[in-house]
């Protein structure tokens, strides 16, 4: 009986999911931050179109200062998936926008 404790505590560590490294990095890429209209009125809003991909993403944490109308800023950023999509308008795709944090960005 004084087994059973120690038995069922090496259980429960077997049976718990391992701690997986990822393997992403977090590669500098480049892009231009956009305005598409005011979502109000079925507008985008901000959003980042990479070069490489063309692909338009939603950044959770846009910064102010690149919070304006006229806003076609060249920049390099890095950042990570949420995992979340966003549909934004009609006419994105029917999964909608992928939605990531930024973790750094710079004007190029």
């Amino acid at each position: 009986m004084k087994k059973l404790p120690g038995l069922l505590l090496l259980i429960i560590i077997a049976l718990q999911p391992g701690c997986k490294k990822s393997n992403d990095t977090l590669a500098e890429t480049s892009a231009h931050i956009l305005y598409g209209g005011d979502p109000a009125v079925d507008g985008r809003g901000y959003y980042i179109k990479l070069d490489g991909t063309k692909e338009d993403v939603v950044a959770v944490n846009l910064p102010a200062s690149y919070q304006t109308p006229e806003v076609n800023a060249a920049v390099a950023l890095k950042f990570v998936h949420t995992g979340e999509r966003r549909k934004i308008d009609w006419s994105s795709a029917n999964l909608g926008l992928r939605v990531v944090y930024n973790v750094t960005l710079r004007k190029l």
